[in-house]
């Protein structure tokens, strides 16, 4: 298919049959499945990765921006090199992954309102980030994740690739003078590498407000599960009692207050900051962190987002709600929400979220703070849907978790997910999970769904333990490591659905 021009003589984009994928675009206002724009991106990366002619189109890219020197092109220039860019033989190569990457990280935004909002040199940035600087080969990539978050919290202050020169020439020195003295109250102040503070992410509650309502606003369409929307909103509420839950049997307070292990932590930040200057030293701390100690990550809540408009929830329950993402999920839909969890210590951050979003929600939030086997359900009310992400084992301990397995005694919790065996946790399963499952089931309505966020090998230990489960829905969600030990794994953690008949 040929693609229209503009007056310019330019490709208009989103027009026209993307080569090298199987996606099909029509017009500025084309309906386009996120998914399987993401698949055709994956196969143009792994080309681009694989295959000598990629490589030899991505130099010419770079060779492109090296001889119009991006940092300081003229008027001219710029539309000279955007038209090159935007011919059929060069589109091919950058335009299926720029739009996978908005997609995955536009926090609320669609590809094609960042993209037909940006000016032209804007745009080229964009691309040169990406393509011509080697930040962002594989969408999935840590790199491209940080690139991408660069680009989210800079966008309203105009830094990063923005360029508002132009702006500033035509204002007035008064009008000037007072947004550079705005400006100076706004910005945020790095932390000091002498701070002895834990390093929790630093949020507002602006800044949660505005990343509920991105979420928001993202749910009223064909919503991205990989999205971040969200994510700061359960941050700011909850990220304090997360960093108490214990991995390997120590918790990143317990790691960070002991003066040896953090003085170690400490050199690793500093190496990371040292490979990417433009990093914080917060974010090159939070990360070595990560990568020494491992992380308790919480489901995004996009994901939680999607799987209730799937089944058409409007009374959900989730009886291990955990940090708070299907509640915040659910507020953005406007549906009501029940959560169970015996973690008190998040009681006030969810009391926090739920104050700070109520002026932006319908939902009804009820929350019970004991173990869910132990809840009357009959008393509950009606609920059209059951929506959780379990404990995997004791991977993980959280504050007030019971071990079901030696009562009263200290839970010992395995190295990686690895270790964790088909035999092993017997009793978390026959006193807790199964027992709470049952319950839900019971007061659900017929034809409805319960949906677990899990691994394999939970699923497969509930299975033999529950007749009910044998027939279900899975969907994929993110890669995951580790497994019982003598068995493939299906290399994914999924997502669990089964009706209730």
């Amino acid at each position: 298919m040929e693609e229209p021009k503009n007056e310019q003589g330019a490709v208009a984009v989103g027009i026209g049959e993307l080569t090298g994928t199987n996606t099909k675009w029509s017009g500025f206002e084309g309906d386009v499945n996120a998914l399987e724009a993401q698949r055709a991106a994956a196969d143009v990366i792994h080309k681009w990765e694989n295959e000598e002619f990629y490589e030899s189109d991505r130099n010419r890219l770079i060779a492109l921006f090296a001889k119009k020197k991006i940092e300081r092109l003229p008027g001219g220039a710029i539309h000279s090199l955007s038209a090159e860019l935007e011919t059929r033989e060069n589109k091919k190569v950058w335009y299926p992954i720029a739009m996978a990457v908005l997609e995955k990280y536009g926090q609320g935004e669609s590809p094609k309102e960042i993209w037909e909002r940006w000016s032209a040199l804007q745009r080229l940035n964009f691309i040169y980030y990406i393509f011509a600087t080697g930040a962002c080969n594989d969408i999935n990539s840590d790199d491209c994740e940080l690139l991408i978050t660069h680009i989210n919290d800079q966008r309203q202050g105009g830094g990063f690739f923005f360029n508002k020169k132009k702006t500033r020439k035509r204002r007035k020195k008064k009008t000037r003078k007072k947004k550079n003295k705005k400006k100076k109250t706004v910005k945020k102040k790095d932390r000091k590498w002498t701070d002895n503070s834990y390093p929790y992410r630093s949020i507002s509650n602006q800044e949660a407000i505005d990343d509920f309502l991105a979420l928001k606003r993202m749910a009223k369409g064909d919503i991205n599960p990989s999205s971040l929307a969200g994510n700061k909103t359960v941050d700011w509420g909850t990220e304090r009692a997360r960093r108490k839950t214990k991995y390997r049997n120590h918790s990143f307070i317990e790691m960070w207050n002991r003066k040896d292990r953090r003085k170690k932590m400490m050199e690793f930040a500093r190496r990371v900051k040292k490979k990417d200057p433009k990093r914080s030293i917060e974010g090159a701390i939070r990360s070595a962190i990560d990568l020494q100690w491992g992380t308790v990550n919480t489901m995004r809540a996009a994901a939680a987002v999607q799987m209730y408009k799937k089944y058409k929830a409007t009374r959900v329950l989730d009886f291990t709600a955990g940090w708070g993402a299907r509640m915040i999920a659910a507020m953005a839909l406007d549906i009501d929400y029940i959560g169970i969890d015996t973690n008190t210590d998040l009681k006030p951050g969810y009391a926090k979220i739920i104050k700070l979003l109520k002026p932006y929600t319908k939902s009804k939030v009820k929350m019970i703070w004991k173990e869910a086997q132990k809840v009357n359900y009959s008393k509950l009310g009606k609920y059209d849907y059951v929506f959780t992400s379990p404990p995997y084992e004791y991977l993980e301990a959280y504050e007030n978790m019971t071990n079901y397995e030696k009562k009263g005694s200290k839970i010992v919790q395995p190295s990686s997910s690895q270790k964790i065996k088909m035999d092993d946790s017997a009793k978390f399963y026959e006193e807790f999970l199964v027992p709470t499952l049952k319950k839900a089931y019971k007061y659900l309505p017929r034809n409805r769904f319960i949906c677990l966020n899990m691994p394999d090998i939970m699923y497969d230990k509930i299975k033999s333990r529950w007749k009910k489960v044998t027939k279900c829905e899975d969907y994929n969600i993110i890669k995951r490591t580790g497994g019982p030990v003598g068995k493939n794994r299906r290399g994914k953690e999924l997502i669990y659905c089964w009706k209730k008949r």
